[in-house]
């Protein structure tokens, strides 16, 4: 049975990732129907992409990482600071990259303004604005996004994590639905 469920999931990832156009996500991510995503996406094995989300371009996702529903992957996309013209008029700047680590988890309704890097096992919590960068395997939360605790109890369980998430991408058990 965990076989077929297996051939079954990997089959609708490339089947949405072919309607969406992605040509730079991995055939094992799953991009949930209903996003809006921009073609230049970049994603890795095994990336999650929730129901709603809207993810701009130049944005970059490593693998096992997981976007709950309604994320959004966005911002720093127009000027401000010409003297004696509206904003709406000024133009755009240039596009920073938003990189997401491996093995992220960014909870519902979070923010992920443009530019901000996201560290390999960090964790968001829902509702997050993620205004800058996140160091690796710490859980932020808040707007302004602000540390809460680290996600693992030692730093030896730490650099075990990234040292193991430094290898090569395989495939695990996902997790069962509710």
């Amino acid at each position: 049975m965990t076989r077929i469920r297996s051939f079954l999931r990997s089959l609708k990832c490339m089947l949405l990732i072919k309607s969406y156009g992605l040509k730079h996500v991995h055939k094992t991510a799953y991009v949930a129907p209903g996003s809006t995503i921009a073609p230049d996406l970049i994603a890795g094995p095994y990336t999650y992409i929730g129901h709603g989300a809207l993810i701009g371009r130049n944005v970059s996702i490593g693998a096992y990482s997981m976007f709950g529903p309604a994320v959004f992957c966005m911002g720093d996309d127009h000027r401000f600071d010409k003297v004696g013209v509206p904003t709406i008029f000024s133009g755009r700047p240039e596009l920073r990259k938003t990189t997401v680590g491996i093995d992220v988890w960014v909870g519902a309704r979070s923010i992920l303004l443009a530019g901000v890097t996201i560290g390999d096992g960090a964790i968001i919590a829902a509702g997050t604005v993620v205004s800058k960068d996140v160091p690796p395997c710490e859980i932020h939360g808040g707007s302004p996004n602000k540390k809460i605790r680290d996600r693992f109890a030692s730093d030896a369980d730490k650099y075990e994590h990234l040292k193991y998430l430094s290898l090569q991408p395989r495939a695990g058990e996902f997790a069962e639905r509710r």
